[in-house]
């Protein structure tokens, strides 16, 4: 059985069809590169590429629910744990929240 990541509406996380956002020099910062900053945020990394694996980085399951949350939060896209588990990138994980998006 397939899951599809859910979309989540509360108040407070990005516009769903925002797949970039703006970065101080007025650039656009692709989904992917989001996720790898909320990645390196949760893993105290200094940097985190957009195919870096999730368990080689040292991710464990409370930081995976972290991310998770935290996705949710700001993306408006629930993911299921382990949809995120198995997507193993920022890369793939923004193609969940990509895919959770065109759903709603």
């Amino acid at each position: 059985m397939n899951s599809s990541p859910q979309v989540v509406h509360q108040l407070g996380g990005l516009d769903e069809t925002s797949e970039a956002q703006v970065a101080a020099g007025g650039t656009q910062v692709p989904l992917a590169q989001q996720i790898a900053e909320l990645w390196a945020e949760h893993l105290n990394a200094s940097e985190v590429g957009t195919d870096d694996d999730f368990f080689a980085l040292g991710g464990n399951s409370l930081t995976g629910i972290k991310i998770i949350d935290r996705v949710a939060q700001d993306y408006g896209v629930q993911l299921s744990v382990r949809d995120f588990y198995l997507a193993q990138t920022p890369a793939r994980v923004a193609e969940l929240i990509e895919q959770g998006r065109a759903v709603a």
